[in-house]
């Protein structure tokens, strides 16, 4: 099987012999004076000079008040170095930490980003110490702190390892108590209800009110009684969170040629590198996320470590080293919409179609799929785009004709968008909430790389469409090779280590929406389920990977993790190591599978 070869060039900036100091601007690098206003400055000063290095002499600088929404802009500027010097920069808002948009080979490296977490934590461990017998309420601990709050805020709540202290345990709950913004924003009250009864982490479990015990233990009350007292035991621990979507990192839109080499985040508020709106060329080298050193943090930032979406994609992400995040290690997408109006010959309304997800605008070119993800064989250009925010919809003028007939569960994409062509290599993806890779584009290279401890799949390829989400437009071309999976999948989230397949209001599909890809020369130990499921596909490769004690959990056991299914998803039967379901010309060949746990008996 032939695979794209590698050949990815990023560039550097242009240097000159121009360097500006933010000292010279006065920033100063002791806690209680802000230095917002003194790097914007200096900033502002590169506007001038292309080529210039902005030094930041080594020191811990704080960021307390910013204007707008991010702290520091580098906005339109083009061959800028910015030389941390391995300073650290804590910030005390949630908003952008670093904001790159409108510029073209930015260099940002050594330095340390962190969030101010002594005076809003980002997350708290809790460990439940009684329950009621009835479910009415859960007495919790929280062990690393002196102080906790009654009216705290909590997001979400995810089952954490009491004894390695990490995300993820086997047979983990995971849940939102008592508000869902998903849902409030979704604006499809039908096929929200079949999620909120599809997905437990979507479902409202805790009452709002809380009663003091004591310093650091709380009474929460619960909403659910009688799935409380089933499921919360004495003993359980969890992660409650108390951010989500706060604030980014290093966001990146509509640029290109951006390194980012040598940058650490301990803590942030939202995603650490997020990048979106056509931005290319965008290499992570050497770039750690991960809780702080010699602390109880059980977080590092509330979402993905590193999301691109909506890209023109060439991304090299190298020796990076992600763990502790709320969400993925890697999110790499476009976005897709589902639900149409055909209003006449040039006009579609999209439903649930926000400005931020589709990036509509004139230019765009848009395919139209039906409800399975076939394709239609529509493509047209956008004349015009009219977003109606208040409706989470849009209409949009299109060149070519549309059918008389369209199904109102049509797909839409933005092909003006492809998050292709990637290289994902020797990094270290560890003690994660969710997945380690989510790979939802095409040509890809994913080869030596160290997944541990992840609560969902190690590596998760994906598409689909519904109300939360809709990521993905189908992956061609994908080669994982040579990579160490260990311990993931604790939840039984997808059934697999490595999953592939497709979320639908309408279940699988029979079109191979996933093709060309190579799974080879991969070690795989310890599997809850199975090693790989691969589904929708066509000509998928398998082969000489090593499996060792898989199949732990038995298969014709309920889905759990933060499923409430009584059934497997879809309703499907699971068997083997390896499985293949609604696939064409796939294989899997020469793989060592064995087990060195008596429990574990394998079909032939």
């Amino acid at each position: 099987m032939k695979h794209f070869t590698p050949d990815i060039h990023i560039e550097l900036p242009s240097l000159t012999e121009e360097r500006v100091s933010v000292s010279d601007f006065g920033a100063k690098a002791k806690a209680g004076s802000c230095s917002t206003a003194a790097f914007r400055k200096a900033l502002s000063a590169c506007e001038t000079l292309p080529g210039a290095v902005l030094e930041i002499p080594h020191g811990v600088y704080h960021f307390y008040e910013a204007p707008g929404d991010v702290f520091l802009p580098v906005h339109g500027l083009h061959d800028l170095t910015v030389e941390g010097n391995g300073s650290e920069l804590i910030f005390h808002s949630s908003v952008a930490y670093w904001d790159i948009a409108d510029s073209s080979r930015v260099h940002l490296k050594n330095m340390v980003l962190d969030w101010a977490w002594d005076d809003a934590p980002l997350s708290t461990v809790g460990v439940v110490r009684h329950t009621a017998q009835d479910g009415r309420y859960l007495d919790i601990e929280f062990p690393s702190c002196s102080y906790i709050p009654s009216d705290m805020d909590i997001r979400i709540v995810g089952p954490f390892d009491p004894k390695r202290y990490t995300p993820g345990c086997p047979g983990g709950i995971e849940f939102r108590p008592y508000h869902n913004n998903h849902i409030h924003l979704a604006g499809d009250a039908g096929t929200d209800a079949e999620m909120q009864q599809l997905v437990r982490e979507l479902s409202n479990i805790l009452q709002p009110d809380m009663q003091r015990l004591s310093d650091n233990t709380l009474r929460i009350f619960t909403k659910d009684p009688v799935w409380a007292a089933r499921h919360f035991k004495a003993g359980q621990c969890y992660n409650f969170r108390h951010f989500e979507y706060d604030g980014v990192a290093v966001r990146t839109t509509r640029s290109s040629h951006v390194t980012l080499e040598r940058l650490t985040v301990y803590g942030c508020p939202g995603h650490g590198f997020f990048s979106s709106g056509g931005v290319h060329h965008l290499h992570f080298d050497h770039c750690r996320i991960l809780p702080r050193p010699g602390t109880a943090r059980s977080v590092s930032v509330s979402v993905d470590c590193l999301h691109v979406g909506n890209s023109q994609g060439n991304l090299i992400i190298e020796d990076c080293d992600f763990s502790g995040a709320g969400d993925d290690c890697i999110n790499l997408h476009d976005n897709s919409s589902i639900g149409v109006r055909r209003l006449d010959d040039h006009r579609l309304l999209a439903l649930r179609a926000t400005r931020s997800a589709l990036q509509f605008e004139a230019g765009s070119c848009i395919e139209l799929r039906r409800p399975d993800l076939s394709p239609t064989g529509y493509h047209s250009l956008v004349r015009m785009v009219t977003y109606q925010p208040e409706q989470r919809t849009c209409i949009l003028t299109l060149d070519e004709p549309l059918p008389l007939k369209l199904d109102e569960e049509t797909i839409i994409f933005n092909r003006t968008f492809h998050t292709d062509y990637y290289v994902i290599q020797n990094c270290r993806f560890t003690n994660n909430r969710a997945r380690g890779a989510l790979l939802q584009g095409s040509h890809g290279l994913v080869e030596n790389n160290l997944f541990e401890n992840i609560q969902g799949a190690a590596i998760q390829i994906e598409t689909g469409c519904e109300n939360r989400w809709s990521e993905g437009q189908g992956v061609d071309d994908l080669l994982i090779q040579n990579n160490v999976i260990r311990h993931c999948d604790l939840n039984a989230w997808q059934m697999a280590v490595i999953y592939m397949g497709v979320y639908l209001p309408g279940g699988r599909t029979e079109y191979p929406v996933f093709t060309n890809i190579e799974v080879c020369g991969n070690t795989i130990v310890d599997c809850p389920r199975l090693a790989g499921f691969f589904s929708s596909c066509e000509n998928v490769r398998v082969h000489h990977n090593t499996v060792i004690n898989a199949l732990q959990i038995p298969l014709n056991l309920a889905s759990y993790g933060s499923s409430t299914m009584e059934e497997p998803i879809y309703g499907e039967h699971y068997e083997g190591i390896f499985q293949f379901a609604h696939s064409q010309n796939c294989s899997a060949l020469g793989n060592q599978i064995f087990s060195t746990l008596l429990s574990c008996a394998f079909p032939a």
